[in-house]
């Protein structure tokens, strides 16, 4: 993951507000409770405000999520595009790590699009090579488009976009029994996309994956030379169980006010995990 300037980089999720053009954009209240009404400018200004207080925590990028974009289509439309791609904008002019985009329930492309013309270095695709049973419905496969995607764009040639990929994504079922190690394997192997690192969850926004299937997925993904991230569930109390498996962590329940993710962050927790991290990289070798 070359666009991170330290090894085993810590990644904080900003969970924004409904974007214009999702049903619940200036309707509903977000945090659910005692929330406020947000406009396009409002999303702006609180995106660079949370992304902001990751970096000065100590952490190494940031990941834009519409995470309040309930109910989530398979792919955002425009306006969720267009919206994404000016705070992406916002918020890469301001800051000094690294940007990335998530666009839910599994738009590659649409990330990518906010990720080119926003100034991002990173995306993160829900399912870039599997068939998933999710609330949202059956979740196709993305590898197609983005692998055309990228081709057009002439992107890789340009400058580095680095695609990190989840498998086995949370909130949802596979349809038919599955191997980590084959589907790792498959991914990389088949899906025609450059993938920088694979990302492992638990079953559902903030839980933590289960060790074992951790260590098999970075093992065989060590063989081509992709890394390993743990994309869910990583808290002050658990990192050091994960430091020596994984090669960087997705960050944001775990952090925010009262452990939930559409609430601010907590700054001293963020504080001290990044902390925590800092004193595990210098007793780490290579780090």
């Amino acid at each position: 993951m070359g666009v991170f300037d330290k090894c085993k980089p810590l990644i904080g999720v900003v969970h924004l507000p409904p974007l214009p053009g999702s049903t619940g954009y200036r309707t509903r209240r977000y945090p659910p409770r005692l929330g406020k009404l947000w406009s396009l400018e409002d999303i702006i200004e609180y995106a660079v405000s949370e992304a902001s207080v990751y970096e000065e925590a100590g952490f190494e990028g940031v990941i834009l999520e519409n995470y309040g974009d309930t109910p989530y289509p398979k792919n955002p439309g425009l306006m969720q595009v267009a919206a994404m791609t000016r705070i992406v904008r916002e918020v890469a002019s301001r800051l000094n790590i690294p940007i990335g985009v998530n666009m839910l329930r599994n738009g590659s492309v649409e990330a990518l699009a906010s990720a080119y013309s926003g100034g991002g270095s990173f995306i993160r695709i829900n399912s870039l090579c599997e068939t998933r049973l999710s609330p949202e419905g059956i979740i196709e496969p993305d590898a197609a488009r983005l692998a055309k995607s990228l081709a057009l764009l002439g992107i890789l040639e340009e400058r580095r976009i680095e695609m990190l990929a989840d498998v086995d994504v949370k909130h949802s079922y596979p349809l038919a029994e599955t191997n980590i190690a084959q589907t790792v394997r498959d991914c990389i192997e088949r899906s025609g996309v450059p993938i920088a690192a694979i990302v492992i969850t638990g079953h559902a926004t903030g839980g933590p994956p289960d060790t074992d299937e951790v260590v098999t997925a970075a093992r065989t993904a060590a063989e081509y030379d992709v890394k390993t991230i743990v994309g869910s569930g990583i808290s002050q109390l658990n990192l050091s169980k994960y430091w020596h498996i994984a090669d960087g962590f997705i960050i944001g329940s775990s952090i925010k006010l009262g452990g939930k993710p559409w609430n601010p962050i907590d700054k001293e927790k963020a504080r001290l995990l990044a902390s925590l991290a800092e004193r595990l990289r210098r007793i780490t070798e290579g780090c």
